[in-house]
């Protein structure tokens, strides 16, 4: 007897293969690891803001009878989609980038976040910046990616090590109406040590290629969010100089896991993976670890103590069932002929993130409804 797998996937412009990337990467981790071949019941959410999205995740639990969910989730229902499969003793693997902290109402035996950890991410990037880049930052952020919680994690984290924000540009909810002169002439009022910039895909790649033009390029250090240096959307060299960023991956790591996951992927299916093909990848590892026979052997709900060895390296469960990896990789946004590459300059320990859970516990979500970054 196979398994049964319900499969809830968003849109995304940025990615909008990110449905069939995630299965890829899902299929492939499966396909490793000698499972009975299982059956998926997969549903498109829109935006994964509607509350319809609890509708169909009780038709898969009811009427698909599936052992496992995989799904996107809004932050702002994700209470409710847990209580769902709370109340029905049925698994439910939830799957976001991290772009907001969870709450004590998301924890569940029965649900396991899987997260790329961007807030701590961030967290962690504004220590090193306090410590490595100087104590006076400027935060250049647009109108959307500056609406999830990565912002006010770096500032945390800043603040922490005796950093303080002296500037703060907001794009317009319209980014092709900014003139970006508008931020380069704001930057240069400020005279800032380094400036840390929220953005993303086109938007993103506007900025880089406004920084590069300026007199800025090259003098001031940009740390920057994992999404605005994702190889696999800005393609063209824009001649940016000084970028870095922190992340719980790089696709670019020597690890062995990350080879191997790299050169499979390319293998199976003609491209190089994206970090939703990871999400799934690792999703399907997870599968796997607590499964036999094509069963999940998991009656009273997710074993925290779980660990699987990932492209990223070991991911682990904390008390909130939020997956997270010991270390975190400084990478810096270089091209070589090519393509961009980030590379990795600096290993960080993770810090222990449970002040961070506790300092956002009681802040609510504002911004947009959709998770980051399913618009």
């Amino acid at each position: 007897m196979s398994l049964k797998i319900g499969v809830m996937v968003p849109r995304s412009d940025m990615y909008p293969a990110l449905g069939m990337d995630f299965l890829n990467g899902v299929k492939l981790a499966l396909a490793e690891s000698g499972m009975p071949e299982p059956q998926f019941f997969v549903e498109g959410i829109g935006n994964a803001t509607d509350k319809t999205l609890i509708k169909t995740a009780e038709k898969l639990v009811l009427q698909e009878d599936v052992d496992i969910t995989l799904s996107f989730c809004s932050y702002f229902i994700l209470n409710e989609l847990v209580d769902l499969y709370n109340s029905y003793q049925k698994l439910l693997l939830h799957v976001d980038l991290g772009g907001n902290i969870l709450k004590k109402q998301h924890i569940s035996p029965y649900v396991a976040h899987l997260t790329l950890n961007m807030c701590q991410s961030a967290f962690e990037a504004g220590i090193w910046a306090a410590e490595n880049l100087g104590k006076k930052g400027f935060a250049a952020v647009s109108f959307y990616d500056g609406a999830y919680q990565m912002t006010a994690s770096f500032v945390e984290g800043f603040n922490s090590k005796g950093g303080e924000i002296c500037g703060f540009h907001v794009g317009s909810s319209d980014y092709k109406e900014d003139d970006p002169q508008q931020l380069i002439d704001r930057i240069e009022e400020e005279s800032p040590d380094f400036v840390f910039a929220a953005y993303s895909f086109n938007e993103g790649k506007g900025i880089f290629d406004a920084l590069a033009k300026s007199d800025l390029n090259g003098k001031l250090p940009i740390m920057a969010i994992p999404t605005m240096t994702d190889e696999s959307i800005v393609k063209e060299n824009l001649k940016v100089q000084g970028v870095v960023s922190v992340a719980s991956w790089s696709f670019d790591d020597e690890l062995d896991s990350m080879t191997s996951f790299n050169e499979k992927y390319e293998e199976s299916h003609g491209k190089t993976p994206n970090i939703m093909a990871l999400l799934g990848y690792e999703a399907g590892l997870l599968i796997d670890a607590n499964g036999k026979d094509g069963q999940l052997k998991l009656p009273n709900g997710f074993d925290y103590a779980m660990r699987i060895t990932s492209p990223r390296g070991e991911v682990r469960f904390n008390s909130f069932g939020e997956s997270e990896t010991p270390v975190h990789k400084l990478r810096k946004f270089e091209y070589n002929e090519t393509k961009y590459h980030n590379n990795n300059i600096e290993v960080l320990t993770a810090s222990q993130f449970d002040e961070m859970y506790q300092k956002f516990e009681d802040i609510q979500y504002t911004g947009w409804m959709n998770p980051y970054i399913c618009t």
